[in-house]
């Protein structure tokens, strides 16, 4: 006997009769493979609903079909979602057909699903009281891992990044759990693959070289070698997934994937247990089934493997499937397919209820261009979607492929177009742009919101990159560092000084610096407390001064005697924060970030309730230094605003009319990525042409999102002029169909106003720079150094602020470690000369006189900075001595400073690391670490791409300069030469050394850089910065004279993942 649905519906406002109405009449609209789907109840079902064919429905339909039509109750049915949204959509529509009945179907996401068994059935799970694991925690866990691995293990680094695979093993440990992969399972997969490798063409030579004695049909073991040192990393990295997982355990703490493991490990273990959920239900539906990872599909076999013939309807579509492993999908899918094969009745929805013909006709011709479709793997199955839409339908409008000069025309000419719709009346929000990644929509986003034009975007944003809290933590860190240390947070307190909330003058704070520069001996922090000083610098506000001088030294007191919460709660709070914040026109944004970072505060220290000041400084740079986030949404809405939406995200929404902008391949066909281990595609399914099918999916799901107006539009060139290729989608388009490219041009106005927004540079306000008088009388006695000179021409902003106002900088851990590398090398050869036999002292004296050195700057490490740099020059020290110590010149003089030297009028000074003689002819040698390829880029003279040209090759002409001017002339410089004391990471991997031999051009051109650098220095030109993103000194001028905070600011995610 059926169901009465209704049964349980009393005294309520909609009767019986008005829900089996409603249902009856959703039932007579399906057009008939709709109907087919949802009237065939009994056996396996594989829907394939393309886009817009109203599957939206089609669930809910079905479910109240089997409750209508069989004796099945509404918890005897399981209907597993993709998403929560989905879960909320459905059971919202299925009210609509059957009442409060609806409550009661078992409607859940997997992870849901498999939560609400472990708190059913708690004796058997555990006490499960465990806390859901945090990035940060995840990343501490990984670094206790490659800290417990021997030296011989190939993931053990002992210099540079020693935390490298730190997030490659996340992710791998990541897709272990969603594929439900066992290290096994991976060894078995990296064998077989290995096995494999030399019947493949790609590693068999095609054809002989005599030359290198190979034959045709030779293998190219070379490939193969590189291969199995991946493979060997892949298998060692997954060897630790059992001991992470333990980790967690004890720990008490668990991740979302857990819950699906949790799950199948209890289904594997007790098959009594097992069969208790089975036989729960009868009826199993699943929603978007393209998209089930590993185990997710292993945890539906699970559940229906109980009935030969399974009462289960899953629906999706493979051209729809945009996420990693599509072979691994398809797989799944076809594994469905065969196990139910004789019984299986397979559905093609190809009514489309959204586009135009044109639009579907041109997005199926890209589609067919990919192998890896159901149509190629189940005999008979076609896919062509009719437009039924009658708005629509036969529509003669066609989809357009645009060609911009550049991007910056491309960004203009779209905002020119929507400005026009908008005037006309167009409504805002049946538009879409649509893009792969946000950053090329920020402009036009930014144009729009000048312009007044409504939009609607959401972004995820790191409110750790925001000035605000960067401001902020850079006060906590000046505290903490002051409490450790008196004065040596200098450099912190010149730019706090900055900071808009403390109501302080820039200009006075310049004054302040200044003063404080002029003698070494002074303390900023000691001047801010000297009244006479300070009333004789004539500043804007004495008062603001003092009060700012009193809430420093507060909150330095206050930091030993209060909580890190209740600090932070009187830095905003009398340090100006607050009121700054709701004085602002972004305040609502403003407090929504400044309270998402408290609750961090907060978080932290429900964790640790003794969090100190300097414990949650180091948990921020941790943070830092991997990359972990503290996303904050940030949604602009307007009701009738045009939509930004990535092309993955644009999934199950509609628009009459898209923009889907830069189309070209440097964006759409990039493949891999380099923070991932390599898998091998015994493993995935996957190979490079499946990660191009992937983004074909992805092109072709944005391109069906438009129901008439759809504008393919790519840059010819990127806005510095490089010409750029048009995606493989958008060439794959033109070549299956009459599609044709329109070049569209900008009228000679607006050219004209682009290339005036173009000369925009970022200027230091010039009522901000000290008055002419104070900058000339630093520069009464001045001498240029090539490190000044470096600095000029690198950016004139950053000069100003570190030489004429002589900003105090702090000494990181990287120069440090290059200052004790350079005390060892000038000790050893310094012990050489005094040892009067020419014998350099053994390679331990110079490894003790690097940690001699270290020690005495240790305060410029963190604990682990120092452990790691210490470690790296035990390492390479004994090694640079023993590749060397027999070739060395003996004839030496170390750290020479040459001064009083003048060219043209100009005053020059240099310290030369390391002069080296024969006879009257002398070679100048200058230590480098840091990364070798990096350093060689700088050894590059000018081009056109680099006209100023390297900063070490004009290290080496300007040394050369200065050794021609040199009076009385003791000596000729032949060469230069630059010695990097690390490791090269590529190639050989071993010490490189690269001598310079100066020309008169190299000369001459230099010369000439030292007249203008001269002239702009003297002539106070230092507005003007370079305006670079790794600025420091152009963002500190970014962060305290433009306020507004840009909605662009956000994380790149790579949304195609490759292997």
């Amino acid at each position: 006997m059926a169901l009465d649905l209704f049964s349980q519906v009393e005294e309520k406002a909609i009767t019986k009769e008005e829900y089996d109405s409603s249902f009856l009449e959703e039932l007579a609209k399906l057009n008939p493979a709709q109907k087919k789907a949802v009237e065939h109840i009994e056996g396996p079902v594989l829907v394939i609903a393309g886009p817009g064919t109203g599957k939206t429905h089609l669930l809910a339909a079905r479910i109240g079909n089997i409750l209508k039509n069989t004796d099945a109750l509404p918890y005897n049915i399981l209907c597993l979602t993709y998403t929560e949204a989905g879960t909320i959509a459905m059971r919202k529509q299925l009210q609509k057909f059957i009442g409060p009945a609806a409550y009661r179907v078992s409607i859940y996401t997997f992870h849901a699903f498999c939560n609400d068994i472990i708190q059913r059935n708690p004796a058997y799970f555990g006490n499960r009281e465990l806390e859901p694991i945090s990035e940060l925690e995840t990343v501490d866990l990984l670094m206790k891992l490659l800290d417990g691995l021997d030296a011989s293990n190939p993931l053990k680094r002992l210099s540079g990044q020693i935390y490298y695979d730190v997030p490659l093993m996340k992710d791998l440990f990541r897709k272990m759990k969603e594929e439900s992969w066992t290290p096994e399972y991976i060894g078995k997969c990296i064998d077989s693959y290995l096995e494999d490798l030399p019947l493949r063409d790609a590693f068999i030579y095609k054809k002989a070289n005599s030359k290198k004695d190979i034959q045709a049909g030779d293998v190219k073991q070379h490939l193969i070698d590189k291969e199995a040192d991946k493979m060997t990393k892949l298998r060692e990295a997954s060897q630790l997934f059992s001991k992470y997982r333990e980790l967690m355990k004890r720990n008490n703490r668990y991740d979302y994937n857990d819950m699906i493991l949790w799950v199948l490990e209890a289904f594997k273990k007790d098959e009594d247990f097992l069969r208790i959920q089975q036989e729960k239900y009868l009826y199993f539906l699943v929603d978007e089934y393209q998209d089930t990872n590993g185990a997710q599909n292993e945890l539906l076999n699970f559940l229906i493997n109980y009935w030969d013939k399974p009462n289960v309807f899953t629906v999706g579509d493979d051209d729809q499937s945009i996420f990693e492993f599509q072979g691994a999908r398809m797989r799944n899918i076809m594994d469905f397919y065969e196990a139910y094969r004789d019984d299986m009745k397979v559905i093609l929805m190809e009514d489309n209820y959204r586009s135009s013909q044109h639009i579907l006709d041109a997005s199926r011709m890209l589609i067919e261009n990919n192998n890896e479709r159901l149509v190629n793997r189940i005999e008979g199955l076609q896919k062509v979607l009719t437009a039924k839409n009658d708005e629509v339908a036969s529509s003669d409008i066609h989809p357009e492929i645009i060609s911009y000069y550049n991007i910056k025309h491309q960004e203009a000419s779209i905002v020119d177009e929507i400005e026009e719709l908008h005037k006309n009346g167009a409504v805002l929000n049946e538009i879409a742009v649509i893009f792969f990644r946000h950053r090329q929509a920020e402009e036009i986003i930014n144009t729009m919101e000048k312009k007044g034009i409504p939009y609607n975007v959401t972004r995820k944003i790191n409110i750790l990159e925001l000035p605000l809290i960067q401001n902020l933590i850079k006060i906590l860190d000046y505290i903490n560092l002051e409490t450790q240390r008196p004065h040596s947070a200098e450099h912190h307190l010149f730019e706090i000084m900055h900071f808009n909330f403390l109501g302080l003058s820039s200009r006075d704070a310049a004054k302040i610096m200044y003063y404080s520069g002029s003698d070494w001996k002074l303390k900023l922090r000691e001047v801010l407390t000297d009244k006479d000083a300070l009333e004789g610098l004539n500043l804007e506000s004495l008062k603001a001064v003092s009060e700012f001088e009193r809430e420093i030294n507060h909150w330095i007191q206050e930091s030993a005697n209060t909580t890190l919460q209740a600090l932070f709660e009187k830095i905003i709070n009398r340090g100006g924060v607050l009121k700054e914040i709701m004085n602002s026109p972004d305040k609502t944004w403003l407090m929504q970030v400044l309270i998402s970072f408290f609750d961090f505060i907060k978080e932290e220290s429900m964790k640790n309730a003794k969090l100190s000041l300097k414990v949650f400084l180091q948990t921020l740079e941790k943070m830092e230094l991997n990359k972990i986030p503290i996303n904050v949404n940030r949604t602009v809405f307007q009701e009738d605003g045009v939509n930004f939406v990535t092309a993955h995200s644009s999934k199950g929404l509609e628009f009459q009319r898209v923009f889907l902008i830069g189309c070209n391949a440097d964006v759409w066909d990039k493949k891999g990525r380099s923070y991932a281990y390599s898998l091998p595609d015994t493993l995935t399914q996957t190979n490079l042409e499946n990660m191009e099918e992937s983004a074909r999916r992805v092109f072709f799901v944005a391109m069906t999102r438009a129901k008439e107006h759809l504008h393919i539009s790519y840059a010819a060139r990127n806005n510095k002029g490089k010409d750029l290729e048009k995606s493989l989608y958008v060439a794959e388009l033109l070549e299956g169909s009459d599609l044709k490219i329109e070049e569209k041009h900008l009228s000679t106005e607006r050219i004209t106003e682009l290339s005036m927004e173009g000369l925009t540079e970022l200027i230091l306000p010039k009522a901000d720079l000290l008055d002419t008088d104070f900058i000339s009388a630093k520069l009464e006695n001045y001498s240029l150094s090539v490190t000044h000179l470096n600095k000029y021409l690198e950016c004139p902003v950053a000069y100003y602020y570190s030489v004429i106002l002589r900003v105090p900088a702090a000494k990181n851990d990287s120069m440090a470690f290059g200052s004790a590398v350079h005390w060892a090398l000038k000790s050893l050869f310094d012990k050489m000369q005094e040892s009067g036999k020419d014998k350099f002292p053994p390679k331990e004296e110079l490894v003790s006189d690097f940690m001699f050195d270290m020690r005495r700057n240790e305060a410029s490490f963190n604990e682990q900075q120092f452990k790691r740099r210490k470690e790296l020059g035990q390492e390479i020290l004994p090694a640079y001595y023993d590749k060397y110590v027999n070739t060395w010149n003996r004839v030496v003089v170390s750290e020479y400073n040459i001064t009083n030297v003048e060219m043209d009028g100009i005053p020059l000074n240099g310290k030369l690391d390391k002069m080296e003689f024969n006879n009257r002819e002398v070679n100048v040698v200058d230590y480098k670490t840091g990364k070798v390829e990096n350093g060689l880029k700088k050894l590059r003279p000018p081009s056109d791409k680099d006209p100023l040209g390297g900063d070490y090759w004009r290290q080496v002409v300007f040394y050369k300069i200065l050794m021609d001017e040199l009076r009385p002339k003791k000596w000729t410089m032949v060469s230069g030469e630059i010695d990097f004391i690390e490791r090269a990471t590529s190639k050989e991997k071993d010490f490189v050394k690269r001598e310079i031999v100066v020309e008169r051009g190299d000369i001459i051109i230099v010369k000439e850089q030292i007249r203008q650098t001269w002239d702009n220095i003297i002539g106070q030109k230092f507005e003007v910065g370079c305006n670079k993103e790794e600025c420091a000194w152009c963002n500190f001028v970014k962060n305290q004279y433009v306020s507004k905070e840009s909605l662009a600011v956000e994380t790149e995610e790579e949304d195609i993942i490759t292997t």
